[in-house]
């Protein structure tokens, strides 16, 4: 209802057995043009302001024959009237006002003698409160509209972000006011690509459902780690994870917790390989690349369709330096040991022309992170052991991931469980991909293809090879191989 203060064709309804008070009431509130209705008890008054929509308040009695003032209270607002009420009455119980007030009157005035002022005070004063209670009901309103729409904002954000990062990331979004604010801001992170090794090939000899059975698998065990440093996980594309730490959240152990992160990664392929050897499925191998620097990150996009995400070069620069990873291994850049405030153990080190940056950049080897977290991998290198008979192979040395179609001939003379001798009649790039395709006369027919990735110079026409991805026919026969000449 409106609760303005009545004009002259609204209506008082005054309810009083007494009609000398109705009388006095009904006169004294006309001449201060206030027109009135009147009842002589509950029950008539109630059927009265059913009976006229322009009744805006009511005044009533408390003892009344028929429908007493309290019962008439109570069916007015059963029926859900919002009208104001003023009790006038004889009784100065503080038990009665109590009780009138609980039922829903507004306000309630004690006939002592002269009530002419009296009453029109306390009308103007029920008029007043009405106004208060009614922009508080506003404002509830607003508030309620705007709560729901910050509930959607919510909602949003956790529908976008829930699933590539941590709830208590997520929470710190949903406290910030421009947690959906198109446009970036320039952070330092520190940014993991990973990639598995030969997944490329696994989903070419495998259907579908397998392929997804083991990426998803693989997944699983690697969000558990990411969320559990607070990583946040901005891309999957394929087997493929881009992992931030320091967007959206800043925190001064961003690199500690990403290394500690990437190890842990490493660490748990053993369960991911224990669950694909229970399913008769081949083991993978995981490279990780880690590098710190300063990015743009924010939402991209439109206000229809937008993303959370970081650009920069130094996103770029840790894919480089994942693309020169092996399986089980982590390269940071010198940025992100320097970064980080434990002591990191690192093993080999070397600079690298990365394409797409004008100065070499400097490359560690992770092994192991101090501190709190206290991790190592364990230490896997064996040298290879000289193979009776070398293996004849044909190779071909790929520019980043794609084929040149160039092949050449060469030899296996070593071998370890992920290493190898390779001798080329032609000189190799060091960190250069290859290609190697083995055929064995014990099995007619038998051909792999096998990725490895050169890592040094190992004497005139001969290199360090390490292994990316052996298929798993191929891995049966280097262990024969390596089982006849004492190697483990």
């Amino acid at each position: 209802m409106d609760n303005r203060e009545p004009a002259r064709n609204w209506k008082i309804l005054i309810v009083d057995d007494a009609e000398d008070v109705r009388e006095l009431l009904s006169e004294t509130l006309r001449y201060h043009n206030y027109p009135s209705i009147t009842a002589v008890d509950g029950r008539d008054g109630f059927e009265k302001f059913e009976a006229n929509p322009d009744i805006r308040f009511v005044i009533t009695d408390m003892d009344m024959p028929v429908m007493n003032g309290l019962e008439f209270i109570q069916k007015l607002r059963a029926a859900k009237y919002d009208v104001p009420i003023l009790v006038l009455t004889g009784r100065k119980e503080v038990d009665t006002a109590i009780k009138v007030i609980k039922a829903g009157a507004d306000d309630y005035l004690v006939k002592d003698g002269g009530i002419s002022d009296e009453i029109l005070i306390h009308t103007r004063k029920v008029f007043e409160m009405r106004k208060i209670s009614d922009e508080v009901k506003r404002l509830n309103g607003m508030l309620k509209e705007a709560n729901a729409q910050l509930q959607t904002r919510n909602e949003f954000i956790r529908k976008t972000f829930g699933r590539y990062m941590s709830d208590e990331v997520v929470e710190k979004l949903l406290e910030s006011p421009d947690g959906l604010k198109l446009g970036g801001d320039s952070l330092t992170v520190t940014v993991i690509m990973t990639d598995l090794r030969g997944f490329s090939a696994l989903c070419e000899k495998y259907p579908p459902a397998t392929v997804v059975k083991m990426l998803n698998n693989y997944l699983k065990e690697m969000t558990d780690i990411i969320f559990r440093h607070n990583g946040t996980i901005n891309e999957i594309l394929g087997d493929a994870l881009l992992i931030l730490f320091g967007a959206p959240v800043t925190r001064p152990d961003d690199a500690d917790r990403a290394i500690a992160c990437a190890i842990e990664m490493q660490l748990a392929m053993d369960r991911v390989n224990g669950k694909n050897r229970e399913a008769g499925l081949p083991e993978l191998e995981m490279g990780i690349g880690i590098n710190t620097g300063t990015v743009v990150a924010g939402n991209l996009g439109s206000d229809i369709r937008a993303k959370y995400a970081v650009v920069g070069s130094h996103v770029n620069l840790a894919g480089r330096v994942e693309s020169f990873t092996v399986g089980r291994q982590i390269l940071a850049t010198e940025s992100t040991i320097r970064a980080a405030k434990s002591v990191v153990k690192t093993g080999e080190e070397f600079t690298v022309p990365f394409k797409g940056f004008a100065q070499p950049v400097r490359v560690c080897e992770v092994r192991g992170i101090g501190g709190e977290f206290n991790l190592s991998l364990p230490v896997e290198k064996t040298a290879p052991v000289p193979l009776e008979r070398k293996i004849t192979v044909a190779f071909e040395v790929l520019e980043g991931k794609h084929s040149t179609g160039q092949k050449f001939i060469g030899a296996l003379t070593a071998l370890a469980e992920n290493t190898a001798l390779l001798r080329s009649g032609r000189e190799l790039p060091i960190h250069a991909n290859l290609v190697i395709t083995i055929t064995w006369e014990e099995r007619a027919g038998s051909i792999a293809s096998i990725n490895a990735k050169v890592m040094k110079e190992a004497g005139e026409g001969e290199y360090h090879v390490n292994f990316t991805f052996v298929p798993p026919e191929a891995r049966a026969f280097f262990n024969t191989l390596r089982g006849g000449t004492g190697a483990k």
